[in-house]
C-alpha cells in the first residue's frame, strides 16, 4: 500500500511535468506517423487507380468471358441426357442475350444491337 501512496504523491507533485512529457511524446508520435500515413494513403490510391483503369478492367472482363465460354463448351460436349443438353443450350442462349443486352446498353454504337424494323403502311 505504501508504494501506491508514493506513486500517487509523486504524480500529484509532478502532474505538470508528466503532462508535458506525455504531450511531447504525443507530438513526437504524430510527427513520425504522418509520413507513414501519407505513404499508406498513396499506396491505397495507387491500387484503386489500377483496379479502376479501364484497360485493366477490359482484360479481366475478357478473361472472365473466356472462362465462361470454356465452361459453356465443356457443358455442350459433355455426355449427358438430352433434357440436360436442352437446359444447357437455353442457359447459353440466355447468357448470350444478356451479354449482348449489357454491352449494347453501355455502347451506343453496338454492332450486336438487334435491328429495329419499321412498319410500312401499304394501304
Amino acid at each position: 500500500m505504501s508504494d501506491d501512496m508514493d506513486i500517487e504523491e509523486f504524480v500529484k507533485k509532478n502532474k505538470e511535468m508528466i503532462e508535458a512529457i506525455l504531450k511531447a511524446q504525443k507530438e513526437k508520435f504524430k510527427e513520425k506517423a504522418e509520413p507513414q500515413k501519407q505513404k499508406a494513403e498513396d499506396a491505397v490510391k495507387g491500387m484503386i487507380s489500377l483496379i479502376l483503369d479501364p484497360e485493366i478492367q477490359r482484360h479481366f472482363v475478357k478473361a472472365g468471358m473466356e472462362v465462361l465460354s470454356g465452361i459453356e463448351e465443356i457443358l455442350k460436349k459433355a455426355p449427358m441426357p438430352d433434357k440436360m443438353k436442352e437446359t444447357v443450350e437455353k442457359a447459353c442462349d440466355a447468357r448470350e442475350t444478356f451479354v449482348r443486352d449489357v454491352m449494347c446498353e453501355v455502347n451506343t454504337d453496338c454492332k450486336m444491337k438487334p435491328k429495329k424494323t419499321k412498319k410500312i403502311d401499304v394501304e
